[in-house]
């Protein structure tokens, strides 16, 4: 049984229901059009591994070896679609597409499975500012670029590992990287956290209760010299009317000898 794969260069929808009828629209606009570059470096990497049967790779033999369902496979990809036919649900041949389309920052849909493998995305990262930067020419460059205003920007710079971008694919995230370079600023390019990562992280906030603060004690006064000197004169007198009742006692009921 075959197995269709559609990759699609332009972003989908966050909707996964809404995919299907994208990716669909995209195939019907993009008819008869010449494969984008980004799908033609695709093919490239995808047939660098398992060549096309058209290639004249293999032999009669090893024909059954192509994994590709539709000869020559590059007519499969038109515009910014390539529907994609393997012969028999690969594991293999299926992970390494997932691998190479995401590398291209391409989205592959499962038809079979109902599942969007969306790429990766990235942000990134102010690590430092060059020496020797003018600050005020570094801002009138920075401002325009990140569609910002000068304090924006300039906050963003006195921040530690300030993100610059976010939700980018990694080559877009790579070209503003080297343009921050030109700039004067150091970046890095860091992977974004999923979206359960950033819930999960939001809910433990959430969930962690805030440090209570601790009631002051209460100061007890410490006791004048009057009242010491009372107690221990009470304590005196006490002591003497307990050892004066027990001498009474002691005598009211001592056993007399038989006379």
């Amino acid at each position: 049984m075959s197995y269709i794969l559609k990759v699609v260069v332009p972003p989908v929808p966050s909707d996964n229901l809404s995919v299907r009828g994208f990716a669909n629209t995209l195939a019907h606009t993009s008819m008869d059009l010449p494969p984008s570059a980004r799908l033609l470096q695709f093919y490239e990497a995808i047939t660098a591994r398992y060549p096309c049967a058209s290639s004249g790779a293999y032999s009669r033999a090893s024909a059954a070896a192509c994994p590709w369902g539709d000869t020559p496979l590059l007519d499969c990809l038109t515009g910014d679609i390539g529907v994609l036919t393997l012969s028999y649900k690969n594991i293999e041949v299926l992970s390494f597409v997932l691998r190479r389309a995401g590398a291209l920052s391409l989205t592959v849909i499962d038809t079979q499975a109902g599942l969007v493998y969306r790429p990766a995305r990235f942000r990134v990262v102010l690590t430092s500012i060059q020496k020797n930067v003018n600050t005020s020419a570094l801002l009138d460059k920075l401002a325009p670029l990140l569609k910002c205003t000068r304090e924006q920007a300039l906050a963003m710079l006195g921040s530690p590992n300030a993100v610059v971008r976010s939700r980018l694919d990694h080559m877009t995230a790579q070209r503003l990287v080297a343009t921050m370079h030109l700039l004067g600023c150091n970046c890095s390019v860091e992977k974004e956290p999923s979206r359960s990562a950033q819930k999960a992280a939001a809910k433990v906030a959430i969930a962690s209760p805030a440090p209570r603060a601790t009631a002051p004690r209460a100061r007890i006064a410490a006791p004048s010299g009057f009242a010491l000197a009372y107690k221990s004169v009470v304590n005196r007198a006490v002591c003497f009317m307990h050892g004066l009742l027990e001498r009474l006692w002691e005598r009211m009921t001592a056993t007399r000898p038989y006379s």
